[in-house]
């Protein structure tokens, strides 16, 4: 079964956690209000445009990938994610240790099609950012505990790309790969606005401090 990485991720550490002040709708009475599909997606949705973020590179033996989300801090380190196109390492500053070869932080910017990021310019080495943490949200949601633990209750609960998820500030902090819209309309519509749903991948130029 799979569990939520509780691991500090890059994507968690640039304090992307998003207040939710409006009061959570009962669950068991939400009802979908928009013609918009409710349907949670079966996988990572494509992104229209060119997307961005910070993340670990790592490279085995399957070709350079780009950690999104936790990663175990051993020597090498472990982690993965989706498949990076178009990437060199003579672009980043790397280390290496048995056979393993990574870099961090690194931005990485390009285009989505739902499983592979194929860069669009050159990677480049970024500042690690501030962990700092500001003051908590205020929020009125509910049931956090519960809604999280539903969530990943296992494999098959869990939206499409899930990278790490925890119950914070009365609200559930969902981090995943990439997210159009759909997986939070989903969530909002069996959920409230119970779940905040943030992508590590980012549209560029959205204004965020990982886009």
């Amino acid at each position: 079964m799979r569990l939520p990485l509780r691991a500090v991720s890059l994507v968690a550490a640039t304090g992307l956690l998003a207040a939710c002040a409006q009061t959570t709708a009962d669950p068991r009475s939400t009802s979908p209000s928009s013609s918009l599909s409710m349907a949670m997606p079966t996988s990572v949705p494509a992104a229209k445009g060119e997307v961005t973020a910070l993340a670990m590179v790592i490279e085995k033996d399957d070709g350079p990938r780009a950690c999104l989300g936790g990663v175990q801090e051993s020597l090498p380190p472990q982690c993965d994610g989706p498949r990076l196109e178009g990437f060199q390492w003579s672009d980043v500053t790397s280390d290496e240790a048995s056979g393993v070869k990574w870099a961090q932080p690194v931005r990485v910017t390009g285009t989505w099609d739902g499983t592979t990021l194929t860069l669009t310019e050159p990677a480049a080495d970024e500042a690690r950012p501030d962990t700092t943490a500001g003051p908590a949200p205020r929020t009125t949601c509910d049931d956090a505990e519960r809604i999280h633990d539903e969530i990943w209750r296992d494999e098959d609960s869990l939206p499409p790309g899930a990278l790490s998820g925890y119950p914070g500030s009365g609200c559930v902090e969902l981090f995943v790969t990439y997210d159009d819209g759909s997986i939070q309309r989903a969530l909002d519509a069996k959920y409230g606005d119970g779940v905040v749903v943030q992508s590590a991948l980012r549209p560029v130029g959205s204004g965020s401090s990982t886009g």
